[in-house]
Formats: C-alpha cells, structure tokens, sequence
C-alpha cells in the first residue's frame, strides 16, 4: 500500500532555513530532526511557503521548482518517457518519433503500434500489452493505482476504489477481488477473512466508515469507524483502532532525530489504549500503509498512521499538507516559521527562525482521516527536534492520562525550557491554540 511522492520545488525556502538555522547549536534538528543543510533545519522542513501556497508535494528535496502533480494515483504514468529501447521507438516525453504513425509510436522495423510496453502512455486506467495494444487496468509501474503499486493481473494493490480493479472484481478491504451477491447480504459466506457482505462488497465492519458494526450504517462527516462504532475524529477516540503502525523516515533522515519520539508516542497508545491495538513500525518507503512515493495513505481505517515530525521528512505529512487533510500545515516566511490552518490560512504559531532552539520551540499534535482511503493518521511537531520530542512527551504523559477530555482534532502548545535540562517537563509546556 505505498508509493510515489514528487520532488518539492523548495531550494529558496531552504536557503532561508539553512543561512539562520546553521547559527543554531543543533543545526541539524527540524520539526522532526532535520538534516544539516538540507532544509530540515529550524523548521524548513518542505511545506507550504510562507504567502500559503503549495510548494509541491512536499516530503522531498532536490526537486526542480514549479507546480506538481498531487492527485497521488496515476503520478507515475508519464514519468518513463524516454526512449522506448529495444520494443521499438516512441517519442521522449509523448513527443512522437514515428512521424508516419497517428499514434507516434513504431517498433524497430518502422511499422506503426499503438503503444509501446517499454514507454507505456497509454490513458489512465489502461496500460501496454506485449501485443502493443492499449487495455483496461493499470500500468507495471503503479500508475492509475492510488498505491503506486500494481499487481502481475494489473489490479492495483492496496486499492482503495473499485475502479482500481478490473471488472467484474471490486475493492474489497484493500484487495481486488470478486464480489459478493445480494444472497449473500450481511452474512459473511461469500467473503474470505470473516469479511461481511455489504452491498456486493466484501467489508470489514470494524472500521469500514460506510458499513460500521453493520451493512449500511455509515458514519457521518468528520467521523471514522473504529472498533465497529462511529467516533468523532478527535484526539479522544484516537485509541478506537485495532492497529498502530510508527511511520519512520530513515532513508530521507540519517540522524535518529524522529524516529525516537515517534516510537515513543506508538509505544505509549499500546501500552494504555483499551483494548491494546497492535503495534507495528515501518520505513515510509516500504510500508503497505502508503503510497512508496508519494506518501499518500491507503491503509485500513483501522490503523492509526503515527507520524513524528513535519513535512520535509515525512511523506506522508507533506502529502496530507499538500492535499489539505491536515488540520494545520507548516509554512515559512522572511525569517520566521509558522503552523496555519488549513481551512483558513490563520497563523496559529509562529517563531524566528533565528535563536535558540534547544531551550524553546512550539509543538502541534493533530488527528486527521484520509477522506479517501479513511486512513487515520496522527501527526506530533515542533518546528525543530526539540519541539517534536516535547510533542512526545505530552502525548504519553498528559494526554494518554485524560485523553476522554480531548474533544479537539489539534493542539498547539509552546515549549519553553526552564530548568536547564534541554528536555520538556509538564510545567514547561503550555496550551496555545487548539481546534477542529
């Protein structure tokens, strides 16, 4: 279930980050252990810039400025368009090099074909047979799957809408496959895994938003299905899963800078969630609960995606920026950092990129759903590490304890150290913003 994120056009924002933030003595700390030099610095961490408009899908560096595609399924369709080698000529980029040829396309001996499997453009939701001809399903390389990923019958894994699979085979929790009949309703013959037939389709009671605890009890906007009742998308309910998987940015983060809060935060749902979920962690590169590049999320809505850090490292955190999923997104200015809403662009907090960050940072902890896929993700940062790590430390030791009371989908506090310790304590943290 992952899958293909586009480079973020970044490089002035970076040069903002990396001119103050190397001043700093952690310099190499963003919200969510930056890499030194590399935008993570001082909370240039790859969002939205500081006027609020998008800068790509965030979550990667290195990419050429401009606008990007964000649909996240189907991205990687075009990307392949060099020559067609051995199977035959087509043009780089589309651009036809079989001049003769309505299609643009030839093989090596000059006769005409509509497509070519080596440099596959065929539209979205069809893809290159060996016999060069254009079919239903999706393409080797992932495109038309919301994954990224396709399987050998050119059904997308992971998938997340019937139109994934070929016909007569619907999406069926995640997996193409044939579906059930009206005979069959609200029973679960028909289904394998002790699924439950629901209008043809084979679902999962527990967390399906459509059919919770029951064929045709859908839950209402702004919930999710979780353990078989519908729960408002607050940080109260975000115990009501069956499964917790800590997203982990090793490949884009060498320090272990996220990674120790993020583990930190998955450890302490399993161990004072009731009923424990299952605790899982995962690469973002690698993991079947998102899109390999980019970030999008297409797990099961019973799985809380717990992502430590911002935007610049982790995929998935920029694409729920990107796509404006996220209640708050993270933003840069002239010199300055801040977390904004989604919904109106009001800065919500805000700091000078200059100064000492060890000793002082702000945090957000916010829950979203995927409206997609239904994916909950649960999302801590700080502009810098530190911030993240005092993020950490308030979920385990200030929200777990009365997380009941918790009727927001964000929180925003400031961090301030006081004893000296360059690690949070309950008295340094205070409540700045909170909201749905």
């Amino acid at each position: 279930m992952l899958r293909i994120l586009r480079t973020v056009g970044v490089p002035a924002l970076i040069a903002v980050a990396v001119s103050a933030a190397c001043s700093s003595k952690e310099s190499n700390q963003e919200p969510g252990s930056g890499g030194a030099g590399g935008g993570g610095s001082g909370g240039m961490n790859g969002g939205r810039s500081g006027s609020s408009t998008h800068a790509g899908s965030a979550g990667k560096t290195g990419g050429k400025g401009g606008s990007t595609s964000t649909s996240g399924a189907g991205g990687a369709d075009a990307g392949a368009g060099a020559l067609a080698g051995a199977g035959g000529q087509g043009g780089e980029g589309g651009a036809p090099e079989c001049p003769g040829c309505d299609s643009g396309f030839c093989l090596e001996d000059g006769s005409c074909v509509d497509c070519l499997p080596t440099n596959d453009h065929c539209s979205d939701g069809m893809y290159c047979t060996d016999a060069n001809v254009c079919v239903a399903g999706c393409k080797a390389n992932g495109g038309g799957c919301a994954s990224g990923s396709c399987d050998a019958n050119h059904n997308c894994d992971s998938c997340i809408a019937d139109a994934e699979c070929l016909a007569p085979l619907l999406c069926n929790s995640g997996t193409c496959s044939a579906a059930c009949t009206a005979e069959q309703e609200g029973t679960t013959t028909g289904c394998d895994g002790g699924l439950t037939c629901c209008a043809l389709h084979c679902s999962e009671l527990e967390d399906d938003s459509q059919n919770c605890g029951s064929c045709g009890h859908a839950c209402g906007s702004g919930q999710f299905c979780g353990l078989s009742d519908c729960h408002d998308t607050t940080l109260a309910n975000v115990c009501s899963v069956s499964k917790i998987i800590v997203i982990l940015d090793t490949t884009k983060n060498a320090s272990d800078g996220n990674r120790t809060p993020g583990r930190q935060v998955g450890a302490a749902l399993h161990a004072q969630c009731d009923p424990a979920p299952v605790l899982t962690e995962a690469e973002q590169d690698s993991v079947d609960a998102l899109n390999l590049t980019t970030g999008r999320p297409v797990s099961a809505g019973g799985e809380l995606l717990v992502v430590a850090g911002g935007p610049f490292f982790q995929n998935l955190e920029g694409y729920l920026e990107e796509q404006k999923i996220a209640p708050l997104y993270w933003a840069v200015g002239d010199g300055f950092t801040e977390f904004r809403k989604t919904a109106d662009d009001a800065p919500v907090l805000h700091l000078d990129i200059a100064g000492d960050h060890d000793s002082h940072d702000f945090f957000i902890i916010q829950f979203s759903r995927d409206p997609a896929s239904g994916s909950l993700i649960l999302n801590v940062q700080g502009f810098w590490l530190s911030g993240t790590v005092a993020a950490a430390y308030q979920v385990t030791t200030g929200f777990l304890p009365q997380l009941g009371t918790l009727d927001k989908g964000w929180y925003a506090y400031e961090w301030t150290d006081a004893d000296g310790d360059k690690a949070p304590d309950a008295d340094e943290i205070k409540l700045v913003d909170s909201g749905t």
